[in-house]
C-alpha cells in the first residue's frame, strides 16, 4: 500500500503532529503528537484523522482540547454569524 504522512508545524515550524498510517495491530491511519504520546485512535481514512487533529488538538502545542473548547469550536463552524 501507498501512503504518505502529514506533518504539521506550528507557528514556529515546529513539528507537532504527524498523520500516517500504521499497519501495528489493527491497520489504520493514526495521529501521533508529541505533547499527546497516549492518544491511540486509529481512522479508516485519512481525512478522517486529519479532520479529528484539526477540530480536537491545538495547533500550536500538539495538546488535546478542552471538551469545552471542542464544542465551541464545532458550533462556530456549524452556526457561523
Amino acid at each position: 500500500m501507498v501512503s504518505s504522512t502529514l506533518i504539521y508545524f506550528n507557528k514556529n515550524q515546529e513539528e507537532v503532529a504527524r498523520v500516517m498510517f500504521d499497519e501495528n495491530d489493527v491497520p489504520g491511519w493514526c495521529i501521533k503528537s508529541k505533547a499527546e504520546p497516549s492518544f491511540k485512535r486509529k481512522f479508516a481514512v485519512q481525512r478522517e484523522a486529519c479532520a479529528v487533529w484539526l477540530r480536537e488538538f491545538d495547533p500550536e502545542t500538539g495538546k488535546l482540547r478542552a471538551k469545552s473548547q471542542r464544542k465551541e469550536l464545532a458550533s462556530a463552524t456549524t452556526h457561523p454569524d
